[in-house]
């Protein structure tokens, strides 16, 4: 059984009444756990990503569930090669951002929108920044690709 806190919500239909009643119990005696959204764009050359990161705030930790984007051109030059990089980091005043947890594509993402869920064990403490950092590379059509980079917003 996941511990994950958006985990809980679909058991009953997996697992039973009885073991579904008991979990709801476990969650209801802890804090309840508040699902959030920060977002982010980048651009160039006409080429455009919108993209965000969902994550669950419970307890002291953050749990990033997904990245979502959407990846477009201003007048509808984009193959279906593209590259997409994402990375949940927090900050770190001192040097370099850490990363937790990192994905990338194949060379196989399609123009129009696409996600990628985030393993259960991922976590971060909610007293660190956490944030999105996403590169897309842009499959231009006999040309040399573009990309771009952006961040979400800090939590």
């Amino acid at each position: 059984m996941s511990t994950h806190p958006s985990r809980l919500a679909g058991l009953s239909g997996r697992v039973g009444t009885a073991v579904a009643l008991a979990a709801s119990v476990v969650v209801a005696a802890t804090a309840p756990a508040a699902a959030a959204t920060t977002s982010g764009s980048c651009s160039t050359g006409g080429y455009f990503a919108l993209f965000r990161l969902e994550y669950v705030n419970h307890g002291e930790y953050h749990y990033p569930e997904e990245f979502s984007w959407g990846i477009s051109h201003n007048d509808g030059r984009l193959g279906d090669k593209n590259n997409v990089q994402a990375r949940v980091k927090t900050v770190n005043t001192g040097g370099t951002d850490t990363v937790h947890y990192t994905w990338i594509s194949g060379d196989n993402v399609e123009a129009g929108g696409g996600f990628h869920r985030i393993p259960d064990a991922v976590s971060v403490p909610r007293g660190r920044s956490m944030y999105g950092a996403l590169e897309f590379v842009f499959d231009r059509p006999d040309d040399s690709d573009p990309r771009c980079t952006g961040r979400t917003k800090s939590v």
